[in-house]
């Protein structure tokens, strides 16, 4: 019967009609998902019993198995959450490409507690998909070992996993961009729908750089700790992320390059980034006459603000990656690199082009620079321009 249950998102994927959801009762944002695929279509949809599948659910078929329970394997498989806003819009667009390629033909949604709530009306909603026909349940190349990392063992058919790092390879950005226009736009709450859809502001859009600066947990929080309990120690380790993120002259070189007369910086709550300082004191610092603001609020906002730009430069951070794959306005991005698991890559979508930068300090590789918060904040604010290059190709 296909179902495809994800606790970021419950998803529920299948063939025809007759899905019998399996949901569970949650207030955290666990990776959960199960695909069950049945050779044929249930007795009572066969006998034409079955209403079309466009419909909430429960389903209208009588369900050949009861409802799991706690016990029963997919009770069993509640694991931790995969992160925030970012990750589980990713997790939603890596089942979405894995149940597509693998041709079921119906997607049931629910989801409960996360950030997800903040953007999207996620509901027991069952969303159709492409009628696949006689290839339906044929597991492609790129995703064979996802469907191995997933596949339960005692119920034939069934495949669970987070669809994290479980999930079909090389999935072009392109293909992301084309889902989430068309399955994740759709969920998106009217209010924030609004937001990304309203033309105000669009006069000089093409002349301002939006920067996205990744706070919270890599500058020693908690994951969903919004403010700090204590000072930052610049004595401490610092998150081995941070020597993958930009630093702070690598927005100048941007700047310089590229003649934008307006920078946006949006950042978290926090303003612990070690750029947050650098650009309070930009223009004294470069000469430079640009305007520059720094944006600091509600998830919804800043999520908004992040996809609606036509100019986006990512941080090493899923949330920035996905406000790209989400957005029908960005015509340029920039980056180090690529967020790990991030829809984001090289295979872009028309009308779109990336312009990468390298530099020759990775997390095993940062001399003389220390591995402390006060050496990261060293190298995130002096680091000599000239050795940032822009790459020939995207990688």
């Amino acid at each position: 019967m296909g179902q495809l249950v994800f606790f970021a998102a419950t998803f529920s994927a299948g063939f025809a009609c007759g899905l019998s959801a399996t949901t569970f009762n949650a207030s955290f944002v666990p990776s959960l998902s199960t695909i069950k695929l049945p050779d044929v279509c249930p007795p009572c949809a066969l006998a034409g019993a079955c209403p079309p599948c466009v419909q909430q659910v429960p389903a209208p078929c009588p369900a050949p198995q009861a409802p799991a329970k706690p016990g029963n394997p997919g009770a069993q498989l509640e694991k931790p959450s995969n992160g925030r806003l970012g990750n589980n819009i990713g997790q939603l667009l890596h089942g979405l490409a894995f149940a597509l390629r693998m041709h079921a033909d119906r997607v049931n949604l629910v989801a409960t507690g996360g950030q997800l709530p903040q953007i999207f009306d996620l509901k027991n909603l069952t969303m159709a998909l492409p009628d696949a026909g006689e290839a339906r349940g044929r597991i492609p190349k790129e995703c064979q070992e996802a469907a191995q990392g997933s596949r339960m063992k005692k119920e034939p058919n069934t495949y669970a996993g987070g669809f994290w790092t479980t999930r079909c390879a090389n999935v072009p950005a392109k293909e992301y961009h084309e889902l989430a226009l068309e399955y994740i736009w759709p969920l998106l709450k009217p209010e924030v729908k609004a937001c990304l859809e309203n033309p105000a502001e669009e006069s000089g859009a093409e002349n301002k750089l939006t920067i996205h600066l990744r706070g919270n947990d890599l500058w020693n929080m908690g994951e969903f700790e919004m403010m700090p309990k204590k000072p930052i120690n610049m004595d401490a380790g610092a998150h081995h992320w941070l020597w993958a993120n930009p630093p702070c002259t690598m927005y100048e070189k941007i700047i310089r390059e590229e003649g934008f007369a307006e920078v946006l910086v949006v950042t978290s709550p926090d303003r612990r980034h070690a750029c947050v300082s650098w650009f309070e004191g930009f223009q004294q610092r470069t000469g430079l006459s640009v305007k520059v603001t720094l944006q600091t609020n509600s998830l919804a906002d800043d999520f908004c603000t992040l996809t609606r730009a036509r100019n986006l430069v990512l941080s090493f951070s899923t949330l920035s990656n996905a406000a790209a794959i989400m957005s029908k306005r960005v015509k340029r991005v920039y980056l180090r690199q690529f967020a790990l698991n991030s829809m984001m890559n090289c295979n872009i979508w028309p009308g779109v082009s990336l312009v990468q930068y390298s530099m020759p300090i990775t997390e095993q590789h940062h001399e003389p620079y220390n591995n402390t918060y006060a050496g990261v904040t060293e190298w995130f604010q002096t680091y000599n321009m000239s050795l940032i290059t822009r790459t020939p190709s995207c990688k």
